[in-house]
């Protein structure tokens, strides 16, 4: 079927063709999409069904009511909502689990202003991701910064304009990763005493991530790369990707 579409994307009309016949556009419902509708992207080697895909996101969207789902293309949704401050209140936080962390991963996006959802690119998604392991003197902004650009673009920082040290456990930022790369699970700092320390990065709201090879959408079970490796701090090479990889999401949505 795709080959079929992509040759009659190439053909034209000829000055003797007039088989060329005009369509009215539905601007208003449109518009009406943009607004209450999301476009979402399942990551995960399972296989859902819609109606399972409704079952867990009753579950997670429990508070929530007039919602419905539609399968769009393998893999890709259409959520609409009767209300938009629904949509806004999913859309605070891009991602949801389904099934536990070992399931699967909903990533949400905006829908497109011109219809076009099969244009949406869903390979970026903000996520909050903290930063484990530095001493106090490294909890500053400009670190944050420094340490977030190894990730992605940076979108927000966590107590982000205050003065000094930022953070007494973790340093905490926003930024937009890139789903179809491996995640970047953390670097050895340098000290002013010459030692060393592990940077420990964990992401907020994550699920299927395997721990071979640190990418979302399966486990390590299905994945057919070496495990990437990093010498431990004994010396010993150890699993780059593990649980640790995931945090516990500092806010709550819904109680």
């Amino acid at each position: 079927m795709d080959d079929i579409l992509a040759k009659a994307a190439t053909l034209s009309c000829g000055d003797e063709d007039e088989d060329i016949l005009e369509l009215e556009e539905d601007t208003k419902s449109l518009e009406t999409l943009a607004t209450t509708a999301v476009l979402g992207r399942l990551l995960t080697r399972r296989v859902f069904s819609v109606s399972h895909m409704k079952d867990l996101l009753e579950r997670v969207w429990r508070t929530i009511q007039g919602w419905s789902l539609q399968e769009l293309d393998a893999g890709l949704y259409v959520i609409r909502f009767e209300k938009k401050q629904h949509l806004d209140l999913v859309m605070r936080y891009r991602t949801w689990m389904l099934s536990g962390p070992s399931g699967a991963l909903l990533a949400l996006f905006n829908w497109p202003s011109s219809g076009k959802w099969d244009k949406v690119d869903t390979s970026l998604v903000p996520i909050w991701v903290q930063v484990h392991g530095l001493p106090l003197m490294f909890m500053t902004q400009a670190n944050a910064t420094k340490l977030a650009a190894k990730v992605g673009s940076l979108l927000d920082v966590h107590n982000k304009g205050q003065d000094g040290i930022m953070g007494w456990k973790f340093l905490h930022f926003k930024v937009l990763v890139n789903l179809n790369k491996s995640l970047f699970a953390g670097c050895f700092v340098t000290c002013s005493d010459g030692g060393k320390v592990w940077a420990q990065f964990r992401y907020e709201r994550i699920a299927a991530l395997c721990y071979k090879c640190g990418t979302l959408g399966h486990d390590h079970h299905w994945c057919v790369s070496d495990p990437v490796l990093v010498k431990g701090s004994e010396g010993l090479q150890v699993w780059k990707f593990g649980s640790w990889i995931r945090a516990e999401a500092r806010q709550r949505l819904f109680w």
